[in-house]
């Protein structure tokens, strides 16, 4: 209906014409099924009538999503002809089935991208019930775009990761964890450093995630024994399964899948973004339960980084000037942060930490006004508990999102790494690197602020007593393997503040090197992003014996489409 032929144009509009009058008009007239007030027949000749008024001319705009603009006014004018249909063709009670599963089969091996990018946004209108193979069969789809992935495939992912969205949400609550391999996949996605593709896949796992219970072991459970593997025994799957992983031009079988370190690392990289900050709040959010250390996080860290990945939000949401962009009004979320401060205090109490438990319950109950009273509270419960020994952690992710994150962030970092500092002993090892990062905004209007944390580094700075601690040193001098996929690290060169600091200069030499510029085998990062993201999403797919297409029919455009 888009077609710049005017004899195809011509053409579909006639046979839509003709189909609507023969399936629909047709049946109204011999079997006088309309009600009383004629609305059916009513409702079947103005719809007639406007195809016809469109004659000539095209339907809607012919245009492609990309992937940073996927809401397109064509795709809401299809939809509502699809359903227009749909309604009046009532009588054909299979029609939103048999014609969704037509329409994802266009979706999946249609020759056009562009027809296949109108069959997802059809098979979306019709919202038909939900199958394991269609599933599967997508994330086979999104694998394939990922060895091609040039702005116009992108586009395409994101139109799979759209239908994913609406499977999940036809499906029944109870039933989404009968497909485990959607949460994998999610998994496997979040690997990547595609910004929107990122945004996307946290949406989609959002939804994934309102639909799980994490309230007892099943859960838990179904998903471990579904996690991808490398010593994934492919025998178990029998010979039509080898055949079709071989097919899939996967990576070499030499490539072993990066250390999973949880979910929640892959959820933070999300908040050093502007783009992709507020979906990552979603995402903690809705993971911040006491249960599933094994899938979400490190037993002994993942409170800590919770905390420290939530309590910037958190402390913004009491900030008088807050001026931060937000899809919710601020007495919304300030109301969703109370919500997630119950959340967080339940998880305390779980591990037994009644007074740390204690503050954000005063938080959710709006007891706590001030962003300086509620530091001077959790600072130094947090530092009793996890500090020195876990400090790195927590440090070397508020000073990445100071470096990387919102601006309207930057003020209420300060003010934690100041009350954290205060409550603990810094390694002299790592302070030229804090050094290095707040100094940039001493010549800025958070001069105050960032002076203040100078000189609260200054009077911190001592050895580190009971030892080092590498693994979690690494995680502040590079970042963790999956946060340097999203937003790769680049060296951040130090200006000179009015001020200058005697200790700090002496000790600059020390200072950790911020950039991460290729990996040991000299591979740059956005290629070891996509390297890891169709790994770990084919070892997703080899687990599966679902979804058996012949992997080379699905989205063949992938192969042949030029880069515009």
């Amino acid at each position: 209906m888009d077609s710049s032929e005017d004899i195809v144009l011509e053409h579909c509009q006639h046979l839509l014409v003709n189909l609507l009058y023969s399936l629909a008009g047709r049946h109204l007239e011999l079997y006088e099924v309309e009600n009383s007030d004629g609305e059916n027949k009513q409702q079947v000749v103005s719809l007639i009538k406007y195809v016809q008024s469109k004659r000539g001319s095209m339907m809607w705009e012919n245009e492609d999503p990309t992937v940073v603009r996927t809401d397109l006014p064509s795709a809401a004018l299809l939809s509502a002809l699809v359903q227009s249909m749909v309604d009046a063709i009532f009588f054909q009670g299979d029609l939103r089935e048999t014609w969704g599963t037509e329409a994802l089969k266009w979706a999946m091996e249609c020759t056009s991208r562009h027809l296949a990018c109108r069959s997802h946004q059809i098979y979306r209108a019709l919202r038909p019930s939900v199958t394991s193979d269609a599933c599967v069969a997508l994330l086979r789809c999104l694998h394939r775009c990922l060895s091609n992935p040039i702005p116009p495939v992108l586009g395409f992912i994101m139109e799979i990761l759209l239908t994913l969205q609406v499977m999940v949400e036809n499906m029944e609550p109870e039933k989404v964890i009968l497909y485990p391999q959607l949460f994998w996949g999610c998994v496997a996605m979040m690997h990547t450093d595609f910004i929107h593709v990122y945004c996307q896949v946290l949406e989609l796992f959002s939804r994934i995630i309102d639909r799980l219970s994490f309230r007892d072991k099943t859960t838990e459970n179904v998903l471990l024994s579904s996690m991808p593997r490398d010593e994934f025994n492919t025998n178990d799957l029998g010979d039509f399964q080898r055949t079709e992983s071989r097919g899939y031009e996967m990576p070499p079988s030499s490539g072993t899948l990066p250390k999973f370190e949880g979910v929640q690392p892959l959820v933070l990289k999300g908040l050093m973004s502007t783009v992709s900050h507020e979906f990552s709040i979603e995402v903690l959010s809705r993971i911040t339960v006491p249960s599933c250390d094994s899938i979400f996080g490190d037993t002994e860290t993942r409170l800590l980084m919770h905390i420290t990945g939530l309590l910037p939000w958190l402390c913004l949401q009491l900030s008088q000037d807050q001026v931060m962009a937000s899809a919710l009004p601020l007495q919304q979320q300030y109301q969703k942060a109370c919500s997630v401060a119950a959340n967080i205090a339940t998880w305390c109490r779980a591990k037994s930490l009644d007074e740390l438990a204690t503050v954000f319950v005063a938080y959710s109950r709006g007891e706590i006004k001030r962003v300086d009273n509620l530091l001077a509270c959790v600072s130094p419960l947090l530092c009793n508990k996890w500090f020195p020994k876990h400090s790195a952690l927590a440090f070397g992710h508020l000073l990445r999102l100071l470096k990387k994150g919102p601006v309207d962030y930057q003020r209420v970092i300060l003010l934690m790494l100041k009350a954290l500092l205060q409550h603990t002993p810094m390694d002299a090892s790592q302070s030229p690197h804090m050094y290095t990062i707040v100094s940039q905004l001493v010549e800025s209007t958070l001069c105050w602020e960032a002076l203040s944390v100078l000189e609260a580094l200054l009077q911190s700075c001592s050895p580190v007593q009971g030892g080092s601690h590498p693994q979690d040193s690494g995680y502040f001098e590079n970042g963790a393997d999956h946060e340097k996929t999203l937003v790769p690290q680049t060296s951040f060169k130090a200006r000179s503040g009015p001020l200058q600091y005697t200790m700090m200069a002496a000790t600059m030499s020390q200072a950790f090197p911020l950039g991460a510029a290729a990996g040991e085998s000299g591979i740059p990062p956005r290629d070891v992003a996509l390297q890891n993201t169709r790994l770990i999403l084919g070892r997703v797919l080899d687990s599966c014996a679902l979804g058996r297409r012949d992997y080379r029919r699905l989205v063949p455009f992938v192969t042949t489409i030029a880069n515009m």
